[in-house]
């Protein structure tokens, strides 16, 4: 029987530790919140930006630019950023390549 007991009596902390630890895990995630009503914008042809009004996380710009001569296209992104900030991006030679899309990624 006082086996018994001291098994219990030693594994109950390392069950009080586990929930101890997995609490706050659980409530991290829980209090996390994708950003939210978003915007996108172009104030010139060769520049994107994006917004995130609400929410936690960051955002970042991702546009799809195009090369007039070639046809070629790629993506460029901004840095990321907080909600109410914004992050812009470039397509580079402006008398060359215009933005085609303006998009955002979120984390």
């Amino acid at each position: 029987m006082k086996t018994i007991k001291l098994t219990s009596l030693a594994v109950a902390p390392l069950v009080l530790a586990g929930v101890a630890v997995a609490g706050p895990i659980a409530g991290a995630t829980a209090a996390s919140a994708t950003p939210s009503d978003c915007l996108v914008g172009r104030p010139d042809s060769n520049t994107g930006y994006a917004i995130c009004l609400k929410g936690t996380g960051q955002v970042r710009a991702k546009i799809t630019c195009e090369d007039g001569i070639n046809g070629h296209r790629y993506i460029n992104h901004g840095p990321w950023v907080n909600v109410n900030q914004r992050s812009y991006a470039a397509c580079g030679a402006a008398q060359r390549v215009t933005v085609v899309l303006v998009d955002y990624e979120l984390r």
